[in-house]
């Protein structure tokens, strides 16, 4: 036993230097935010109506995510099916249920570090119906909270979805200087884009001083979905600090066709410098012409969008044509854009291929090749971690003598028996970035598949995530026998 507390007081001695070390300029929001308290529910017509109180933090919450299914959650490990991020509101109407099903529910709030609720709130279980009626809304919408996002812009987010007036919205939002009383002119108003739920509207200011305390008003022309107007001097107000920041304008530059790389005698690889979306007929995005014999076109039969070889998502597509020539080809993007809708330039959307004729690919054309391509090599993990969550970062060697490979795929477990596809990668890649993971142990496998459709089996490499720092002594506690483990965010009260 002596030994036992020797060896705890050493390792805690560790954590207390290594804490002593890290500059307070370094420290991170790691504390949780309470558990949401006061969780109700009522069921209608196709809907469920939820309330809650609003929860406390230790520098603030950020918001709080609904989780819903169609199973009980009533022990550790277990998950809902749903997740919905409703911003920082404390009620929200879940519509397109199915009625005469009986759903389960439960939230927990979230701080700007990712930090969440211990355990979940208490939960309900809502069977909506005909029989209920409809949802009559004559709950007046409030503002939660204004936060300026650049000297130039202000985020409002309201209660509840909210409608802006047709004409003049920004005539709805008033923001004066607390010090010297002078109007901040509003200069326009609209809804945020990036939220779903609705109840976010960006402001554009004229230049805010940074660090001025600002009174936003809301009149009552803004109202709910239901037709329910802000009541004048109730919770109609919110206050924020200016902002110095600069806007930042996005993505204004179209994709950019930079490699053409031919797989075999039907498939081609066109990579692009960032994330495409593509048609909805696909084929119609690209054109495949011989070089030299312009009457010589591949007709498109499929296009499927893989990883780049710079690991980029959607950032290339792999293509499927009728068989090629042993000639040269011209393959042309058309109407490409990336996610921020701006459109490929005529000028940067073509590249060249030598397609390869039949029997020319080392395929043998009286034998279906039955044959899995050879696995990389060398699966190595670096961790990082950011904010309590955890990166992690894959690298691999490809196998010198395979040349038949059209695409890879990483699979991610956190039981090393059921696997999950995480991205499929182009025959190129030799790396892949996995984010956002908790604190556990989990098995990554990358794999090898050829344009016949057969994989590898792949390589496997098990990586552990373990938070540092102060959460390093828990662990040794659950070790030693003098400490237990707690399931974030799937435990009951």
């Amino acid at each position: 036993m002596k030994k036992i507390v020797k060896l705890l007081f050493s390792i805690l001695g560790v954590v207390s230097i290594t804490a002593l070390m890290i500059s307070p300029a370094f420290a991170q929001d790691t504390e949780d935010p309470d558990d949401v308290e006061n969780f109700q529910g009522t069921a209608y017509n196709e809907a469920v109506r939820l309330t809650w109180n609003a929860v406390t933090d230790n520098v603030g919450v950020e918001g709080y995510y609904v989780h819903y299914g169609l199973v009980t959650v009533d022990e550790p490990g277990k998950s809902y099916d749903n997740i919905v991020d409703v911003e920082n509101v404390t009620e929200y109407l879940l519509t397109e249920l199915s009625n005469d099903t009986e759903y389960f529910f439960s939230v927990v709030a979230y701080d700007a570090e990712a930090n969440e609720s211990l355990r979940w709130a208490e939960e309900l279980a809502l069977t909506p119906s005909e029989s209920a009626g409809d949802y009559a809304d004559d709950t007046a919408p409030t503002v939660s909270e204004a936060e300026a996002l650049n000297k130039e812009q202000v985020r409002v987010v309201f209660s509840e979805e909210i409608v802006l007036p047709d004409e003049d919205p920004q005539d709805a939002f008033q923001i004066e200087d607390d010090d010297l009383l002078e109007p901040l002119v509003v200069l326009a108003a609209e809804m945020d884009d990036e939220d779903e739920s609705g109840v976010s509207v960006i402001l554009t200011t004229d230049e805010q001083v940074e660090g001025t305390t600002y009174t936003l008003t809301v009149t009552s022309d803004i109202e709910d979905v239901s037709g329910n107007p802000i009541n004048s001097g109730t919770s109609d107000t919110a206050i924020f600090a200016g902002s110095g920041a600069d806007i930042d304008e996005g993505d204004s530059e179209g994709p950019i066709l930079i490699d053409v790389e031919d797989v075999d005698n039907t498939h081609v690889v066109v990579e692009f410098d960032e994330a495409v979306v593509l048609s909805i007929d696909p084929s119609e995005n690209f054109v495949i012409v011989a070089e030299d014999f312009p009457t010589l076109v591949l007709t498109i039969l499929g296009v499927e969008l893989i990883a780049n070889g710079d690991d980029v998502e959607d950032a290339a597509a792999l293509i499927t044509t009728s068989p090629q020539s042993a000639t040269s080809y011209v393959v042309t993007a058309l109407d490409i854009e990336d996610v921020f809708g701006n459109e490929i330039s005529v000028a940067r959307s073509s590249g060249l291929f030598d397609g390869i004729a039949a029997g020319d690919d080392d395929d043998d054309d009286d034998v279906a090749d039955a044959q899995a391509p050879a696995d990389a090599s060398g699966l190595a993990a670096e961790i990082v971690e950011e904010a309590g969550k955890f990166l992690v970062k894959l690298t691999w060697m490809k196998s010198a003598d395979v040349d038949d490979v059209v695409q890879q795929i990483v699979y991610m477990s956190s039981d090393s028996e059921e696997y999950d596809r995480d991205a499929t990668l182009s025959s190129s890649a030799q790396d892949h970035e996995v984010s956002d993971l908790e604190a556990g142990e989990y098995w990554f496998k990358v794999t090898q598949k050829d344009d016949a459709g057969n994989e590898s089996e792949g390589i496997i490499k098990k990586v552990v995530l373990a938070k540092t720092g102060p959460g390093i002594v828990g662990l040794v506690l659950v070790s030693l026998g003098l400490g237990r483990l707690v399931n974030r965010r799937k435990n009951r009260k």
